[in-house]
């Protein structure tokens, strides 16, 4: 598994739910939870791109395993 390529797919992920937890704060007009959102976002876009990422580098080990 390629640990470089999870990291990185899972930042990527990050500022993508970064900047939906910014978008709920403005839609949601309180500037209190801000913070909240933003990191929240990110850390849960973090560890979904991270899991992706890797289920996906894990899947094609598991198919040539059952083909033989």
């Amino acid at each position: 598994m390629n640990i470089k390529m999870v990291i990185f797919s899972g930042i990527m992920t990050a500022l993508i739910g970064a900047m939906l937890g910014l978008a709920v704060n403005h839609i949601s007009q309180r500037t209190a939870r801000r913070p909240v959102s933003v990191i929240g976002g990110a850390v849960l876009g973090f560890v979904i791109g991270s899991a992706y990422q890797a289920i996906q580098q894990n899947k094609p080990e598991g198919e040539e395993e059952i083909k033989e």
